[in-house]
């Protein structure tokens, strides 16, 4: 299904909103969309984000979990299931979520991060260490908020 112009309007309004950090916004101008249209990924997407900004985890997993059902090989979409869940449920269940993914993608570097942050926050920072270098391999780019990341701490302090 393809959007109006009407519909397509209140996507990207709500796109510039979330831009700009205006969550509450954007949600109202999705809720604009034709409800024969609100199912649609694009809508989704937005919708995900939305509640990601206003921590509503529960929320959150419930259209990441549609949106994996609609393409589970998009890796930010299962990205974005962990991430709920790991708040709305619990770090194992993430957990298992990213174990699964990383089997279908490998070379998907976050679900490594992720998995990383998992372990590490659960105990085992050897492991972390290495999932951490492995994701690292993959794309050099996640050196740099890995230092930040407080859910490595175990890490980087003696």
């Amino acid at each position: 299904m393809s959007f109006a112009e009407e519909e397509q309007q209140h996507l990207t309004a709500a796109q510039g909103y979330l831009e700009l950090g205006m969550p509450l916004d954007a949600d109202a101008e999705l809720d604009l969309i034709d409800p024969f249209c609100r199912h649609l990924p694009e809508v989704l997407a937005l919708r995900a984000q939305v509640y990601r900004l206003l921590e509503k985890w529960e929320l959150m997993r419930t259209v990441a979990k549609r949106l994996v059902d609609y393409d589970s090989d998009n890796i930010q979409w299962t990205a974005w299931l962990a991430f709920s869940t790991r708040r709305a449920v619990s770090i194992e269940s993430a957990k298992a979520i990213l174990l699964e993914a990383v089997e279908r993608h490998p070379e998907a570097a976050i679900f490594h991060y992720n998995l990383a942050c998992y372990e590490c926050v659960l105990g085992d920072v050897e492991v972390a260490k290495a999932r951490l270098q492995h994701c690292f391999k993959l794309d050099p780019q996640f050196r740099k908020p890995a230092l930040d990341d407080p859910d490595l701490k175990a890490i980087w302090t003696p």
